[in-house]
């Protein structure tokens, strides 16, 4: 389930462990049973190790691949489609 975060006017903000079928615009303040709003922050990546959050982020970006390191082409033999024509 994830967490979902609310602001109330007294309280400040706090999290909250929600199931994805409930409503997520309000939620009730567990200090003053007030409605406080939703408020939309973004995942915490701080903690990721960086070479992770690295290998995340260049996911997406293309390989750049130096014509050296291609694989070679096989070499074609020569081979006779008429054995009688040798």
């Amino acid at each position: 389930m994830p967490n979902y975060t609310y602001a109330c006017t007294k309280h400040g903000e706090f999290t909250l462990n929600q199931s994805m079928n409930e409503n997520h615009d309000y939620a009730v303040c567990p200090d003053c049973n007030q409605d406080a709003k939703r408020v939309f922050v973004p995942f915490n990546t701080s903690k990721i190790d960086s070479k992770l959050k690295r290998r995340i982020e260049s996911g997406q970006e293309p390989k750049v691949v130096s014509h050296d390191k291609l694989p070679n082409k096989p070499k074609q033999q020569n081979t006779h489609n008429r054995p009688w024509m040798v």
